[in-house]
């Protein structure tokens, strides 16, 4: 009976409005991501394990970057610009504007460092010269992604979720023509896919900039006490943020230092086919971030956590059917010399399901107004990560990194789960 109650009730969220845009935003994510996905098999099967190793450390980097840029920003426009569009859309306009002006300055300024950075990077911290152009690409690729991110934003902060699905697609869609392309003629390598993928951001930058009012570049008004305001809030965005992005690509990053190309191309393959469920995860905290955004009573709060907890909690069921399936699956789709993955992406199947529950109830402690909280959460992650891959990744190389990811995760569910509860469940 309990059961039944159960799926009615997830029926009947799945019908709601949040369902409705959760379902939009996760069904244009799961289409893009598969395109991407696809392009990303075939760089996987051309380059070979070492080579797919330096094109996922440059990616990681790029990553990284782009989230560094960004400052916070994305977190905090939403969160201002859902409040201030009920009431005062002028004020919404100015930190559209605002917020603007900030990230084309940051990402820039941090572009031309990378660029100056790039050969010490790769001769002194990687010990793989190899990595020097491709870094270079990187750097490239996080200034466009820093563009895009500030168009998605808006799009978001409107509740465009229609428009936002559209923009997401833009990358992946070109990613898969052009890697399907060169792949057809026989000219894939390591500085085809890496230039495809460094350059596709700002062709969706582009195209999403008519996506977009206009009305906010003429939007005036205390341009620098709308800063203080959004910094003020993403300062403690930009340590959360920028923690997790560095802890979700930390294990490449020091399977790099620590192991070969080889080592890291079997990691990489491992964790972009279990990406589907940070890809849900995102799909839900994008429609959720506005909504919760928009709520101040700790009523209201408990009554969105509850819901999220019910929308989410049953889609961890596929795990089960992927753990079983999972060395047939990844000997089809990479071929038997990523036998190796296999290990590896059970373990990251495990640790990825787990964010999809607790990452979508997190966002109600910025509804609080306390993003400082879930930034000390990520900063001891972050630690704990370096720590942990210090000392397992010499042992057990890509397993270990893996391993560790899951560890911190089951640590972030805890400490999250605990503080929702008795700052919202318990006391509303």
């Amino acid at each position: 009976m309990k059961v039944t109650e159960n799926i009615s009730e997830f029926i009947r969220i799945s019908k709601s409005k949040t369902g409705k845009d959760s379902f939009i935003v996760l069904a244009g994510s799961v289409f893009s991501s598969g395109l991407g996905f696809l392009a990303t098999i075939l760089i996987t099967r051309t380059l070979g394990p070492a080579q797919f190793g330096v094109f996922s450390v440059s990616l990681a980097v790029m990553l990284i970057t782009a989230q560094f840029s960004d400052f916070g920003i994305r977190t905090s426009l939403v969160r201002f610009v859902s409040l201030y569009l009920k009431d005062d859309e002028s004020k919404a306009n100015l930190t559209l504007k605002v917020a603007l002006k900030f990230k084309l300055i940051a990402a820039l300024l941090i572009f031309l460092i990378g660029i100056f950075l790039s050969k010490s990077l790769a001769v002194h911290v990687f010990e793989k010269p190899i990595l020097t152009f491709p870094l270079k690409l990187a750097f490239v690729g996080a200034f466009g992604m820093s563009l895009v991110s500030y168009i998605a934003a808006t799009l978001q902060a409107r509740q465009s979720f229609k428009k936002l699905a559209l923009l997401n697609l833009i990358n992946p869609l070109g990613k898969f023509v052009l890697i399907g392309l060169l792949f057809l003629s026989s000219k894939l390598d390591l500085f085809s896919a890496f230039t495809t993928v460094a350059t596709l951001p700002f062709i969706a930058f582009l195209i999403g900039s008519l996506m977009i009012p206009k009305a906010f570049l003429k939007a005036k008004g205390e341009e620098r006490k709308n800063f203080y305001e959004l910094f003020h809030y993403s300062k403690w965005v930009l340590v959360s943020v920028f923690c997790v992005m560095l802890f979700n690509k930390l294990d490449v990053l020091m399977l790099g230092y620590f192991k070969t190309t080889e080592i890291i191309g079997y990691y990489s393959a491992a964790y972009a086919f279990a990406f589907i469920f940070p890809l849900i995860t995102g799909a839900v905290t994008t429609v959720l971030l506005p909504k919760f955004s928009g709520v101040s009573s700790k009523e209201q709060l408990r009554k969105y956590t509850v819901k999220s907890l019910k929308f989410t909690a049953p889609i961890i069921f596929p795990l089960i059917i992927l753990l079983v399936a999972s060395k047939p699956i990844i000997l089809w789709l990479y071929g038997v010399e990523y036998l190796s993955s296999v290990v590896i992406f059970k373990v990251l199947i495990c640790a990825f399901a787990i964010s999809v529950i607790i990452n979508p109830i997190s966002l109600a402690i910025y509804s609080l107004n306390k993003p400082e909280v879930v930034a000390y959460l990520n900063i001891v992650q972050l630690i704990l990560n370096f720590l942990g891959n210090i000392f397992l990744i010499p042992l057990y190389g890509a397993v270990g990194a893996a391993s560790v990811t899951l560890l911190i995760r089951i640590v972030a569910a805890f400490y999250i789960s605990r503080y929702i509860y008795f700052k919202i469940i318990k006391n509303p």
